[in-house]
């Protein structure tokens, strides 16, 4: 019988000097090969964010759905597990409790206060004791799945081609705050990564359009 070890778990180890699956080398290699984040340009974020109709009461409330996830990059989850109390127009806050990436606080610009402060009053007609601030016309919780649908169906109305996800809506949120000139430090605070690499991605991919602005342009050319 033979004695030799095994190592836990009952996994064969590579012999020495042959790189494993697990190498380093593996390793490597996947980090290069890692997607860029997808975005849409600003117009196309803004014709998303137009087109629920806000004359209905769920129409206001995927408005304001949309513009956390677009103009404060909080993850779907995070904005359907908000509470009214979790929001300040006054200041332009929002609290996170128990987020992916830990509680923290996201901001958000002035121009979805208005939207927000509508739902808050619209939405006492719907909710009940512990209804999230984002209900069901019956005050139950808004389900992620929902959100998911709510965001293509708004993305063809408003005429985006490419596939747009409540995820998209946070990558151009990251991208254009490093376009206007925010640092990456910043970003990472903004997007509450825990670590910064995470948010280095984003870098390239304003590199690659800045590379496609500059390959169309005729009197240069990138090789």
């Amino acid at each position: 019988m033979d004695s030799t070890p095994r190592p836990r778990g009952g996994r064969s180890q590579a012999p020495s000097g042959i790189a494993g699956p697990e190498s380093s080398g593996s390793v490597a290699r996947t980090r290069r090969k890692r997607r860029l984040p997808k975005t849409i340009s600003r117009p196309e974020a803004e014709a998303l964010l137009d087109a629920p109709n806000t004359r209905a009461p769920t129409g206001l409330r995927n408005r304001c759905i949309l513009e956390l996830m677009y103009r404060a990059g909080v993850r779907v989850g995070e904005v359907l597990a908000l509470e009214p109390r979790d929001v300040d127009l006054g200041s332009g806050t929002i609290r996170i409790l128990d987020g992916k990436g830990g509680d923290g606080t996201a901001y958000f610009d002035a121009s979805a206060a208005p939207w927000l402060e509508q739902w808050k009053r619209e939405r006492r007609h719907y909710a009940r004791a512990g209804s999230p601030l984002f209900c069901t016309l019956a005050g139950g919780p808004v389900s992620v799945r929902y959100v998911q649908l709510m965001v293509k169906r708004m993305a063809k109305r408003a005429g985006v081609t490419s596939t747009v996800t409540p995820h998209v809506l946070r990558h151009c949120f990251a991208t254009e705050l490093l376009d206007e000139g925010a640092n990456i430090r910043q970003v990472q605070e903004a997007l509450r990564h825990a670590d910064v690499s995470t948010t280095m991605i984003y870098t390239h991919v304003l590199d690659t359009q800045l590379r496609s602005l500059i390959r169309k342009r005729k009197r240069l050319r990138l090789t």
